[in-house]
């Protein structure tokens, strides 16, 4: 097995390999100003606009110029829950891209940078990471978009946990893509299963006019009425005991959600537990006609590779146990981490192997919230997580085809998110993990609609964005006056969903024309969508063998198709999460010089498309 470098991808990578692009900004004419001593400040220490010219240490024991601020002075947000709010007149009603010029010059070197609250009209937006720029000036730092009302409307920034220096802000008009939804018509797999585009189109189709509702449940070792029926020789029902969160929207309701989230948190071969998780993502689709999504919380060693104790979080971060298991380690070939995640990745791919052969299709979302690194997966930084979702998405693609596998990415709306994307071909859905209820202890019904459509910007709208995890349902009234066309929500079991949403707006939501669920959804048996040509090419009949050689088969799959592509374009482009075996290698020299080469590639794509005969 060889591993290569990243590096630059030739002109026929690209080909293979997409970008994620960022919008550009408005004409200048078009882009309003307002400063923020001109506003007001709440439960701030220094009460008044300032003039300091320098601070005279800043978290890393330098001092920090304040001098080049716009305007007569700025303010200072100092303490919790510090708020500075300015008025702004906005001459239509719609989508702004907003601007925010601070300095950030105080954290310490392992967590410098801060986050604060956004506020619109008094209504929570999400949150807006403010980088460590001391010694850097007045920056102005794009802080996602907003919808304003036409005239008088008001912007805060409330602390959250740092201290910010902020001069003004900017508005101008937001790109129309926010607005006018056009995600990509098909899966990023180009190989995926009938069932999974026919879920992709559904989805897309409802995207922007519905919301879908959903509900994760709870996991653990509690199947007592499925063991009872097993034990009495009675038919199995694997929905029968991790009811508790899906009988309580029941009689909360009447209804039932659209989407139920899965853990396979005890599929690992460190520590497993066999929960059944598998035949109830299988159930839940064939059996009640609804959508599932599985998280997959990835259980490592503690502590060594003999290690018998499993966990996912890492040190400091107050649970135990916890890991210290390395990302980095695990996609290298000849580490022991590599070994184990090759072991767990092929017991993942034998239980979702299952739905797949059920024909159960799978919104799978692997590796989320890496960008806390709270999680080993994230905890190395976006280098290291990048490449092991790629990793996964290869093996779990291309060598055990789980085609019906949907990809969601679990991101934020940082400066640093373009640093952490796996990539436009790696992913089919952008989600948030939204977690801000007042206090931790009150219902927060914001639909934080800033951070859906700096969502949606981050890949110029090609993906859906949906909330993949919450604590407070957004109320329906915040989802259709903010216009945050979230595809779907789910929160989090236990008080997640009993202690952080009020019953009538649980009720409100779930019975509106705007929320779809579980009766709603179609009959996927018979649902028969229009859905864009495939682009996968079929195994060619121009290859042939040469003794154990099939020319061509790069993924050493025994067939010739778009994925050898894929695989070749991304090996010869020096990525180091793409492999090839040593038969991989002979399959892959397609010119028969004696190596494998950028040469090759061009003649794999004319041969797919039946221009040449491979020899």
């Amino acid at each position: 097995m060889k591993k290569r470098k990243l590096a630059a991808l030739s002109a026929a990578v690209v080909l293979c390999l997409g970008a994620m692009p960022v919008p550009a900004g408005s004409a200048a004419d078009d882009v309003l100003k307002f400063e923020f001593e001109d506003g007001t400040l709440v439960d701030c220490e220094e009460r008044e606009p300032i003039t300091w010219e320098k601070v005279d240490e800043d978290g890393f024991g330098n001092p920090c110029d304040m001098t080049g601020w716009s305007g007569d002075a700025y303010v200072y947000i100092d303490r919790k829950d510090a708020t500075a709010t300015v008025k702004v007149n906005a001459p239509a009603d719609g989508f702004y891209a907003l601007n925010i010029a601070y300095i950030q010059c105080f954290g310490n070197p392992e967590k410098p940078d801060k986050t604060q609250y956004l506020l619109v009209n008094g209504e929570s937006q999400g949150e807006v990471l403010f980088p460590f720029n001391s010694g850097e000036g007045w920056q102005e730092l794009p802080a996602g978009y907003v919808h304003l009302n036409k005239g008088e409307n008001e912007i805060s920034i409330k602390s959250y946990w740092g201290y910010t220096f902020l001069d003004y802000l900017t508005i101008a008009p937001a790109p129309a893509y926010l607005t006018n939804f056009s995600p990509a018509d098909a899966p990023c797999n180009p190989n995926a299963s009938p069932e999974a585009r026919k879920l992709y189109a559904y989805l897309r189709s409802v995207y922007g006019k519905h919301i879908l509702s959903g509900q994760q449940e709870y996991c653990g070792s509690h199947n007592y009425n499925k063991n009872a029926q097993e034990s009495q020789g009675l038919p199995i029902d694997y929905l029968v005991d991790n009811e508790a969160e899906f009988e309580y929207i029941q009689e909360t309701t009447g209804k039932q959600p659209a989407i139920r989230g899965i853990d396979f948190l005890f599929y690992n071969t460190t520590q497993p537990y066999f929960d059944d998780a598998p035949e109830r993502v299988i159930a839940w689709y064939k059996d009640k006609g609804g959508i599932p999504t599985v998280t997959y919380h990835w259980n490592v060693p503690t502590d060594g590779k003999d290690s018998t104790t499993a966990a996912f979080y890492v040190e400091g971060t107050g649970n135990t146990p916890y890991t210290n298991f390395s990302a980095t380690n695990a996609v290298k070939p000849g580490t022991w981490e590599n070994d184990k995640i090759n072991q767990d990745i092929e017991l993942l791919a034998e239980q979702l192997g299952k739905a797949r052969d059920a024909g159960v299709p799978i919104l799978f979302r692997p590796l989320h919230e890496a960008e806390g690194a709270w999680f080993w997966w994230g905890a190395e930084g976006p280098e290291a997580c990048v490449n092991l979702y790629r990793y996964l998405y290869d093996k779990l693609v291309n060598e055990y085809h789980l085609d019906n596998l949907l990809w969601i990415w679990t991101c934020s709306t940082s400066a640093h998110a373009a640093e952490w994307y796996p990539g436009d071909e790696y992913v089919d859905f952008q989600g948030c993990d939204k977690y801000n209820a007042i206090n931790n202890n009150d219902p927060n019904p914001s639909a934080i609609s800033a951070t859906f459509y700096s969502m949606v910007a981050q890949t110029k709208g090609q993906k859906m964005v949906v909330m993949s995890e919450n604590d407070t349902i957004p109320s329906l009234d915040n989802l259709v006056n903010d216009k945050a066309a979230w595809l779907y929500f789910c929160p989090w079991y236990q008080r997640y969903l009993t202690g952080l949403n009020d019953p009538a707006e649980l009720k409100k939501i779930y019975t509106s024309e705007y929320c779809i669920t579980l009766d709603e959804l179609p009959d996927w048996d018979t649902y028969d969508p229009e859905l864009p040509p495939v682009t996968t090419s079929q195994p060619t009949e121009t290859t042939q063998k040469d003794g154990t050689r099939l020319a061509g088969d790069v993924n050493n799959d025994k067939t010739v198709d778009v994925r050898d592509a894929v695989l070749l374009a991304r090996y010869v482009g020096q990525d180091i999460t793409a492999s090839l075996s040593t038969q991989g290698e002979i399959n892959a020299d397609v010119n028969r010089d004696g190596k494998v080469s950028p040469t090759d590639l061009p003649l794999l794509l004319q041969a797919l498309a039946r221009l040449v005969e491979l020899k």
